[in-house]
C-alpha cells in the first residue's frame, strides 16, 4: 500500500500562537505528518506530500489533481497540552487543543478533483490571567479584567480546494477555509467571545514547458472577534480596562458592554517552480495586507483603534538527487519585511504603535536512504536573522532586538516491506523569536518526536507523540508541551 500522510493544521490554536514567529511545538499540524515526526527535517527529504510542486509548495488549488493518484478518506484524533510559566504576560498557564477531524480527496474526472475536511476543536486556556480575547496578541488593542480564568471555545473548522485542468499547458482552482468558535470565561466577568474566521484560495497555474509552472495565488481574508458581557452571577456591575497599548487604558463600568474587532486583508503570490529528473527548485514571492478595525458598542459604532499591517515575502528551496546515489541535498531561503503601526482614529495624526521587523534565512538539508535495509537519515540547519522593533508610544516603551536564530533537525525512519514504519526526530531551536518582544529572551526550544504507520489492504493507521520544552537560563520557568495524534486512512 502507498504511504499517505496528510493533516490539516489545528487553526484555533493556530491562532493564538500565530505571533509567535516560531510556532510552539504540537503534534503532526500540516500536510507533511511524516517530515514532522522526523524532527520537522524538510529541506532536502523527499516524501509524497512534502514536494516541490504548486499545491505542496504553496497550496495553489490549481495543482491539486496532479498532487495525488488515488482518492481516499481519513478519519483522525488529536490532543495536545501546553504547560508552563515560560511564557508572555496573557498567554495561558496551560493551553488545551482538542480536536476530531474527517478529511478525503476525491477525482471527479480526468480533469476535476476536489479535497475537503471538516474538524471539530475544543480550546482550553486554563489559568488565563486578565486576558478577555482569543489572541491578545493580533494588535496593541485589548481587553482585561482583574480576574484569573479559564476559557473554553468549542467550534467548527472546514477547508476545501478544487482544481480545473483547462488543457495541457493550464488549470484553475478555488477553495476556503472557514472556522466559526465560541468561548466562554468561568469567572467573572464572564465575557462571551466569538471567533469567525473565512479566506478564499483562488489559483492559477500555466505550464510553457514540462518542467516549468508559474502560478498566481489570490487570497482574500476576514477575521471578525466579539467580545460579548451581559451580566454575570455576581449582581455587580462589569468593570475592564480597555487598553491601546500599554500606557494608555480606560476604565469601563457597565451592566453590558460589547466590542468587536474585524481585520480585511488579501494576499497575492507569484510561483516559479522548475522540476527535473535530479534538480527541484521553488520559488514564492507574496504580498501581503491586513487592517484591523476595533469598534465599541455605541450608536453609531465607535472606532477605538486601527491597526494596519504590509508583508513582503520571498521563499525558495532547491533540492538536487546525486547520480546513481540515493542521497538528496538541499537549500532553502526566505527574506520578509513586515511593517505594522497602529493609531487611535480619534488622534489620527498621531502614531500609537510601530511594529516594524526583517527576517533573513538561510538552511541547508541532506537526506540518505540505505538500501535495502529500508534505513532514512535527514538533517536541517537553519540560519535565521531577525531585526525586530516594537515602539509604543503611548506608554514611552521601545524595545528592539536584532539576534541570530540556529535551528538543528535530525530526523530517521525503519521502513519495511511497504507495510510498517517507525520514525523519530528531535528539533532545537535556540532563540525563540516572538514580533511584540513580550517572550523572554533567550529561550531555547527542544522538540522530540516519535511515531510510525501499519498499512494492511486498502487501510493505514499512523500515530505520533511529541514532546517539547522550551527553558531559559537565566530564571528557573519552563514551559512543556505534550500530544498526540491518530488517525486511520482508506484508499479507493
Amino acid at each position: 500500500m502507498e504511504r499517505r500522510s496528510t493533516v490539516k493544521s489545528s487553526s484555533l490554536i493556530a491562532a493564538v500562537s500565530a505571533l509567535l514567529l516560531a510556532a510552539w511545538v504540537q503534534p503532526a499540524t500540516c500536510d507533511e505528518i511524516r517530515t514532522s515526526t522526523m524532527g520537522n527535517c524538510s529541506i532536502a527529504l523527499e516524501d509524497r506530500d512534502n514536494q516541490i510542486n504548486p499545491y505542496d509548495y504553496g497550496r495553489n488549488p490549481a495543482y491539486l489533481g496532479a498532487d495525488f493518484d488515488r482518492s481516499w478518506i481519513r478519519f483522525l484524533f488529536s490532543i495536545d497540552e501546553q504547560k508552563g510559566d515560560l511564557k508572555r504576560p496573557f498567554d495561558p498557564h496551560l493551553l488545551n487543543n482538542t480536536f476530531v477531524e474527517f478529511e478525503g480527496r476525491k477525482r471527479l474526472s480526468d480533469r476535476q478533483a476536489a479535497s475537503g475536511s471538516f474538524r471539530y476543536d475544543r480550546l482550553w486556556q486554563r489559568e488565563q490571567w486578565r486576558s478577555l480575547e482569543l489572541d491578545q496578541y493580533n494588535d496593541p488593542f485589548y481587553l482585561t479584567d482583574l480576574t484569573t480564568g479559564d476559557i473554553t471555545y468549542w467550534g467548527p473548522v472546514m477547508s476545501a480546494d478544487y482544481s480545473l485542468r483547462l488543457s495541457s499547458k493550464a488549470a484553475i482552482g478555488a477553495g476556503f477555509d472557514y472556522e466559526i468558535s465560541t468561548g466562554l470565561k468561568d469567572y467573572y466577568t464572564r465575557p462571551q467571545i466569538e471567533h469567525n474566521y473565512a479566506r478564499g484560495n483562488i489559483g492559477l497555474l500555466l505550464q510553457p514547458r514540462s518542467e516549468w509552472f508559474f502560478g498566481l495565488l489570490v487570497r482574500p481574508m476576514r477575521i471578525q472577534n466579539r467580545t460579548t458581557f451581559d451580566g454575570t452571577n455576581e449582581n455587580k456591575d462589569l468593570t475592564i480596562r480597555r487598553y491601546y497599548g500599554e500606557g494608555i487604558y480606560d476604565i469601563r463600568s457597565f451592566s453590558s458592554y460589547s466590542l468587536t474587532e474585524v481585520m480585511k486583508g488579501v494576499e497575492i503570490g507569484v510561483q516559479n517552480i522548475v522540476t527535473t529528473d535530479r534538480v527541484k527548485v521553488g520559488t514564492i514571492f507574496s504580498y501581503g495586507y491586513a487592517q484591523n478595525s476595533v469598534q465599541g458598542k455605541t450608536s453609531p459604532p465607535e472606532e477605538i483603534g486601527y491597526w494596519q499591517d504590509k508583508t513582503l515575502d520571498f521563499n525558495f528551496i532547491a533540492r538536487y538527487t546525486l547520480e546513481n546515489t540515493p542521497l538528496v541535498l538541499g537549500v532553502s531561503g526566505r527574506s520578509m519585511n513586515r511593517d505594522g503601526w497602529a493609531e487611535r482614529p480619534r488622534y489620527e495624526d498621531v502614531v500609537l504603535f510601530d511594529n516594524p521587523m526583517q527576517l533573513r534565512s538561510l538552511g541547508a538539508g541532506a537526506s540518505y536512504t540505505i538500501q535495502p535495509t529500508g534505513l532514512t537519515i535527514a538533517a536541517d540547519y537553519v540560519l535565521n536573522s531577525y531585526d525586530i522593533e516594537a515602539s509604543d508610544y503611548g506608554a514611552n516603551d521601545f524595545r528592539a532586538q536584532e539576534f541570530v536564530q540556529n535551528v538543528g533537525r535530525l530526523g530517521v525512519e525503519y521502513a519495511a516491506y511497504n507495510v510498517y514504519s517507525i520514525r523519530g526526530g528531535v528539533e532545537v531551536t535556540d532563540y525563540v523569536a516572538d514580533r511584540w518582544l513580550k517572550l523572554p529572551v533567550n529561550t531555547d526550544r527542544y522538540r522530540f518526536t516519535a511515531g510510525g504507520s501499519y498499512a494492511w489492504g486498502l487501510w493505514q493507521v499512523d500515530a505520533q507523540i511529541v514532546y517539547g520544552r522550551d527553558t531559559q537560563n537565566d530564571t528557573d520557568e519552563r514551559r512543556r508541551d505534550l500530544g498526540g495524534i491518530v488517525w486511520f486512512t482508506h484508499l479507493e
